[in-house]
Parts: structure tokens; sequence; C-alpha cells
């Protein structure tokens, strides 16, 4: 397998890609970057136990990060609700991001000969991962405000473009191992 074709199904319920050295290293930094910013929001204060067995927070607000906001968004665009919507669903959303971007960190790092092998919660989780770490080179892009074709005519010397190019290579990424669940929905 080379490092070009992107995932691809093996057997019943397996997918593998294989990663060059360099690739590795890009995802391994990029979800490391998510660990630690899903970890800049975690919430030490809660003293009542229920609260926290449950996964109440007591975080109310919006996240001032623009990044940590957009995998963290608000629920409504009413304040009250949105405040108290984030209060019950905050915690358990940045655990299952975050466990996301440590499943995906732990199969790279552990991958022998560059080879990824994914089960079929594995693979949901790097939906998720991929996602979450595309989401947030999507905040730095500006890709709200700044069409495809506007971050395609970036300066080859603008560091943005190698952004860009990460970006668009995660979401190829992503569509094969969608492609390749979809592969075995269809049989």
């Amino acid at each position: 397998m080379t490092p070009t074709e992107g995932f691809l199904r093996h057997g019943s319920d397996t997918y593998i890609a294989n990663f060059a050295e360099t690739e590795r290293e890009v995802l391994v930094n990029l979800v490391q970057q998510i660990i630690e910013i899903l970890a800049e929001r975690h919430d030490h204060a809660n003293e009542d136990p229920l609260a926290a067995m449950v996964g109440i927070t007591t975080h109310d607000s919006p996240p001032d990060d623009e990044v940590l906001l957009r995998l963290l968004p608000n629920a409504y665009q009413d304040g009250v609700d949105a405040a108290e919507f984030r209060r019950y669903t905050e915690s358990t959303l940045r655990d299952k991001k975050r466990a996301h971007a440590m499943s995906m960190r732990m199969l790279l790092l552990s991958a022998t000969d560059g080879d990824v092998v994914l089960d079929f919660d594995n693979a949901q989780a790097w939906l998720g991962g991929l996602n979450d770490v595309r989401l947030a080179l999507g905040v730095r892009l500006n890709v709200d405000q700044n069409s495809h074709e506007d971050l395609e005519l970036l300066a080859p010397d603008d560091p943005m473009r190698a952004v860009y190019a990460v970006y668009t290579w995660l979401g190829w990424l992503q569509e094969t191992l969608v492609e390749a669940l979809m592969d075995e929905a269809s049989s």
C-alpha cells in the first residue's frame, strides 16, 4: 500500500492506511494540539460530586479562543439557552473529542511500517478526530471568509499555503475513510 491511497477496506470490518513518517508526524502534532486545546477548557472547579459524575460543568459561557469555540460551539443563539445547554453538554462533548484525538495519536504512534489499522469503532473516532483537526485549521485559515479559490491562490511563500495544503489533504483522507466505510455498507 502506498501513502497516496488513503484508507481502504481490508476484510469485513478493518480499514487500513499507510502513512509516510512525515505524514504521521504532522497528524500526531495536530491531534496533540487538539488534545491540549481541549484540556485548556477542562472543568477543575466543579465540587459537586453528582454534577461531576454526570458531566455537568461550571462553564456556562462560550470559550474565548476561536478554535475552541469552533470545537465547542453554542447550540442556541439565545444566550440563556446556550449557557444552560453548555453546562449540561460541554464536558461530555469535550471528553468525546479528546478521546477521538487520543485514539488517533495512539494508533499513529503504534503504527508499524506506517500502517494504521482501524476497526469500525476506531474508524468512527478517526472521522470525528479528522473533522476536529479540519475545523481547527479552518478557523486559522478563516475559511468562512476566504473561499477555496482564494486559498488556492495563496503565494508559495505564504505560511498559510502549507496549512491549506494540510487542510485539503485531511479532507481527502477523511473522504477515503468515509468511502471505505460505505464500501462495507454496500457489500
